[in-house]
């Protein structure tokens, strides 16, 4: 089966954004590999379901892969040249790779390559100036990327070609109807540079057009683009720490009337926020918020039929994600006692549509 037998359409309610078709390099990300280390194997394993030429700057010394810089520049322990220096770095490894292409797993990533890129073309002498700082560095020559986009984007734009090949869709198995899916998109992907997201700040449809093509139903709320409250400075500043569970609380109490089968997220901050604090706002306010919190690329891989516990790592997950698969008819035995579920390597080049499980 060829996943890419016709050009997909790009199409938003309000604005499209460059998208390209191939020849991806995925810095890897600090908040990601730590709270969720299996969406980055999962987002290469889709850019090889769909037939993708990629790479990935993973942990090892050898990969050459840094943090961006963005959690210590958004809480005010960088400079704003030294993440210039560090995200130009980045670059000239992917353009070492033979990569134009920079897919972001991370939002405050994405967003901090594009504040760059965009200071890099626009102020005078600066591109030269961080050229010859990087190579006085460590011997490293400037090479702005191409493209800068999300890896959402690129799941977005092959949404359809990854729904005819899913097993499973997002309907209750028994009723036959629509679940009903919040989308919560990170700050850092569509509120800094409302231009670069896919439909703008209000209308932001990277994840709602995925729900809609697997056959769940979008939720919109009144605090549907509210922060979930991660925010650099309140998770890093103990006095700060109740405004995360304050803005979480304030999501929860907003969507509860709409009752909803799925959170979904592009963030790794809002994925840990939103699953972890539900415990805390229950603790603190004697609700029962149960609200299972996924990543688009968690869910692409379970409605493909991938395995929950050994591929996903749902088991890692503080709400049960158990009982939505069940109501999807997605089998997944027992939860295993271990959170090591990283079992497939972070490389997956040439795997073919014929052999995902």
């Amino acid at each position: 089966m060829d996943l890419l037998e016709s050009k997909p359409v790009i199409t938003t309610r309000r604005d499209v954004k460059p998208i390209p078709e191939d020849g991806y390099y995925m810095p890897a990300s600090c908040v990601m590999g730590t709270f969720n280390p299996s969406v980055e194997p999962l987002i290469g394993r889709l850019y090889d379901l769909l037939g993708r030429r990629w790479a990935m700057g993973a942990m090892a010394p050898s990969s050459k892969n840094t943090c961006c810089s963005g959690i210590v520049t958004h809480g005010s322990v960088f400079t704003i040249e030294s993440s210039l220096l560090v995200v130009a770095r980045l670059w000239s490894v992917a353009a070492e790779a033979g990569f134009e292409n920079v897919t972001a797993v991370c939002v405050t990533s994405f967003a901090l390559h594009n504040e760059m890129r965009q200071l890099l073309l626009t102020e005078p002498g600066l591109a030269e100036k961080v050229d010859r700082v990087l190579f006085d560095a460590c011997g490293r020559r400037l090479v702005v990327p191409k493209e800068i986009v999300h890896c959402s984007d690129v799941i977005y734009r092959y949404r359809a070609e990854l729904a005819r090949a899913m097993k499973y869709r997002l309907v209750d198995s028994v009723t036959g109807r629509p679940l009903k899916v919040v989308d919560h998109v990170g700050c850092h992907y569509n509120k800094l540079f409302p231009q670069k997201s896919v439909g703008g700040m209000e209308y932001c449809d990277v994840l709602t057009a995925m729900v809609r093509e697997w056959g769940g139903d979008e939720v919109d709320y009144p605090e549907r683009r509210h922060c979930c409250g991660m925010g650099f400075r309140q998770c890093m500043v103990r006095p700060n720490r109740s405004f995360t569970l304050a803005c979480a609380r304030k999501k929860f109490e907003s969507m509860a009337p709409f009752q909803p089968d799925l959170i979904l997220t592009n963030c790794p901050g809002c994925l840990l926020v939103l699953d972890r604090e539900q415990w805390g706002v229950n603790e603190m306010t004697g609700s029962d918020f149960q609200v299972p919190v996924l990543n688009y690329a968690q869910l692409a891989g379970l409605l493909l039929g991938w395995g929950p516990y050994d591929t996903i790592g749902i088991q890692g997950h503080s709400v049960p994600v158990e009982p939505l698969l069940g109501r999807i008819g997605i089998p997944c035995g027992p939860r295993p006692l271990s959170l090591n579920h990283a079992s497939r390597p972070v490389a997956l080049a040439g795997a073919a549509l014929g052999s995902a499980e």
